[in-house]
């Protein structure tokens, strides 16, 4: 079946886009140079450059012309969000490339972590997530295996948190986040299919139920290229 014009055009400079074509900062063509460019009319331009802004691709500047903008996803930290949540909102075909799924006795870090007995195994869920087709994070979650009995590789889930709280009646209502930077390793480099020493965001997790009981911990490598972090605050402490 064949697309309408406007989204060929929207998939055009999109790929553009991320293969460095129009880098950050700088201005795609203009409405009338884009007609002419494609052989579109002016309502096809406008709403292709839509669906590039509405994914925080570019921002339309009156007056100015449309900028591209980083590329980056935006992970916002005024509310509890995933980052195949953000994704997703920046409009990205958010998939599992790969996941493993077993129960383990946990390292120490992670049984601290988690306020565990000695003894008390976890789920660890291991995922790599792509983006629109590219890999870009490495996901590993451990979970308390006494909170999601039967959860094995038959799983069926994208969104962790979701399925969560469909499945187990989890309320993540609270998160404490560490997050630093890093260079991948060879295996980090293989899965993310980028050179070893690309830059890589680290996310260290806890999350938090209703009473302040840890419910599970991640640890999330992303491709630092593909992420950033916005952070909202309010008043000044005295």
């Amino acid at each position: 079946m064949n697309q309408p014009a406007y989204r060929k055009l929207y998939q055009k400079i999109k790929k553009d886009i991320e293969k460095g074509v129009y880098s950050s900062g700088s201005f795609i063509p203009t409405e009338p140079e884009l007609e002419q460019l494609f052989g579109v009319s002016r309502t096809t331009v406008r709403k292709a450059m839509k669906m590039l802004a509405d994914e925080n691709l570019v921002e339309i500047r009156q007056g100015r012309g449309t900028m591209v903008l980083d590329g980056k996803t935006p992970q916002s930290f005024n509310g509890v969000t995933s980052v195949t949540e953000s994704l997703r909102k920046r409009g990205c075909i958010v998939e599992t490339k790969s996941r493993y799924i077993d129960t383990i006795q946990p390292p120490g870090e992670i049984s601290a972590l988690l306020g565990l007995a000695p003894g008390e195994l976890v789920v660890r869920v291991q995922r790599v997530q792509t983006a629109d087709g590219v890999p870009v994070c490495i996901m590993v979650n451990y979970i308390p295996a006494r909170l999601v009995p039967g959860l094995d590789n038959s799983a069926e889930f994208v969104g962790l948190y979701s399925f969560l709280e469909d499945k187990y009646g989890f309320g993540i209502c609270s998160t404490s986040d560490t997050i630093f930077a890093a260079a991948c390793d060879f295996s980090e480099a293989q899965i993310l299919d980028v050179p070893t020493g690309s830059p890589i965001l680290i996310v260290e997790r806890i999350c938090y139920g209703r009473d302040k009981t840890p419910l599970c911990v991640d640890k999330v490598r992303v491709l630092a290229n593909k992420y950033k972090v916005q952070i909202t605050t309010e008043g000044r402490n005295k």
